[in-house]
């Protein structure tokens, strides 16, 4: 419905211009978190929520440690993309919890952590990783061949692909409380001839690294606008 409003309304008003032209834009992003650039950002480990399944016969996935992945991933895209100081906090850290709003109130165990990486702040989360089905019905909008009319019909769509679903915690290092939560979601349509699982981790990971980056520092997004031209 949505769609056929838009259409509806660049036809009225490409009625009163001569031509329409479709033009793409980049528009400065603020970064959500209000910091100088330079801080000292200590990467903690992530908890793993569900990972994808993994048959016993063979499996990219079965060789990889989703943890050390993302962590990996994490803490290279902050040092190539940033001028951050990033402490890799892969090794040595025991999270207090596996419960990701307990982890989310433990301000006085992320207070502890900066102290003793001299943090300004302290980047933590969750990280789920899975082959999820979407099989089912949806609406399509068709035009009917007989009098010209657009109508809706539901069909019936089987549809699987790989989640990535990523929730990103940021303490304050002097006070070990929550600054920021968000989360993060890509669905990637899984094809079981081509992709395989890892293929399929990459393709989220590589899809949310602007919106990830853009809690630190400032990031472009691309649009798409339509001038009328008379």
């Amino acid at each position: 419905m949505r769609r056929s409003r838009l259409l509806l309304v660049l036809a009225l008003l490409s009625a009163s211009c001569s031509g329409v032209k479709q033009i793409k834009m980049k528009l400065p992003l603020k970064p959500r978190l209000p910091l100088k650039g330079n801080e000292r950002v200590a990467v903690a480990p992530f908890l793993i929520v569900t990972q994808a399944e993994k048959p016993k016969d063979r499996s990219d996935l079965a060789k990889i440690d989703l943890q050390q992945e993302f962590h990996r991933f994490l803490v290279q895209k902050l040092e190539r993309k940033t001028k951050l100081q990033v402490v890799d906090l892969s090794e040595g850290i025991t999270l207090p919890t596996r419960q990701l709003s307990e982890l989310s109130r433990s301000a006085d165990f992320w207070k502890s952590v900066a102290a003793k990486s001299s943090a300004d702040i302290v980047v933590s989360g969750s990280v789920e990783f899975k082959i999820e089905d979407q099989t089912g019905y949806k609406s399509e909008e068709y035009v009917s061949p007989i009098n010209g009319q657009t109508y809706f019909r539901q069909i019936y769509v089987e549809k699987s692909g790989y989640l990535f679903d990523i929730v990103m915690l940021i303490f304050d290092g002097q006070t070990g409380e929550r600054l920021l939560q968000d989360e993060f979601k890509d669905f990637r349509e899984r094809n079981p001839r081509r992709t395989s699982e890892l293929a399929g981790l990459f393709q989220n990971l590589f899809s949310l690294e602007d919106q990830i980056l853009n809690l630190f520092v400032p990031r472009e997004k691309s649009v798409q606008r339509y001038l009328f031209t008379r």
